[in-house]
């Protein structure tokens, strides 16, 4: 049974972005999962709330202890307006969720990296690749998740590597900008990782995929998080997935 409105609470913001992402993307599935209604098929019932990315940016990299402030301010006027399902748009910003669980314990979370696993998982995969964020490269929250699907992450190991996606992504992507160099870039780094014994490669940053694609590295899978997120964001409210489905 699907979740009854406004139900689905989407905290963006990190960046604007992937909120667009998420936003067209729930609509669109759900739309095309549903019949006709009155003249065509209902949007499903949503909340947003936007929060000031560049605030995000410089507490990630200055002050990561007020992250999960700053995004619970988006959270709580979420639970506010009637959320019982939080679907975060970002990858680092599930960072937050052990202090989002906290303040609100009979908030239901669908995890990014839970959507991943299952994905993962279904597809016979335990060893992968994870390119992001540097905080989502160089700390837990993702990989630790991950790791209780039974699913080893790699990262770059190299510092200055892991500085030079964090750089495209606060000041291309963020921005909506895609050059083809910083593209072979993020290429490079993922046959890295192929060579390192990935069976494949998160990317772990909703923005990156809109910048790689499958095609780009054909003959290695990528899981796009968004994506996968996304789908499972609407199938959520289609009725056809429980969080409890895809939980550890």
């Amino acid at each position: 049974m699907a979740i009854e409105p406004p139900g689905l609470g989407i905290l963006t913001g990190i960046s604007y972005v992937s909120g667009l992402d998420y936003y067209k993307g729930i609509n669109e599935k759900v739309m095309a999962g549903t019949p006709r209604c009155h003249v065509m098929s209902p949007n499903p019932p949503m909340v947003m709330a936007s929060v000031d990315c560049d605030e995000y940016v410089h507490y990630l990299t200055h002050a990561s202890a007020r992250v999960a402030d700053h995004l619970l301010a988006g959270v709580r006027s979420l639970v506010a307006a009637g959320c019982n399902t939080l679907v975060i748009a970002s990858n680092t910003g599930h960072m937050a969720v052990p202090a989002i669980v906290d303040e609100f314990p009979e908030l239901g979370v669908l995890h990014i990296a839970d959507c991943c696993a299952a994905e993962l998982k279904g597809r016979g995969f335990s060893r992968v690749g994870l390119i992001g964020t540097k905080p989502t490269m160089a700390e837990d929250y993702l990989k630790s998740r991950l790791m209780l699907h039974g699913i080893t992450t790699l990262v770059p190991e190299d510092e200055q590597i892991q500085d030079e996606i964090y750089d495209i992504i606060c000041q291309e992507l963020s921005y909506n900008v895609f050059r083809d160099e910083s593209r072979a870039k993020m290429v490079e780094v993922i046959r890295g990782l192929e060579a390192r014994g990935a069976e494949a490669c998160i990317l772990g940053c909703t923005e990156i995929e809109l910048l790689v694609q499958e095609k780009h590295v054909p003959d290695f899978p990528l899981l796009p998080s968004a994506e996968i997120h996304i789908q499972a964001a609407a199938n959520v409210l289609l009725g056809k997935l429980e969080l409890e489905d895809v939980l550890p």
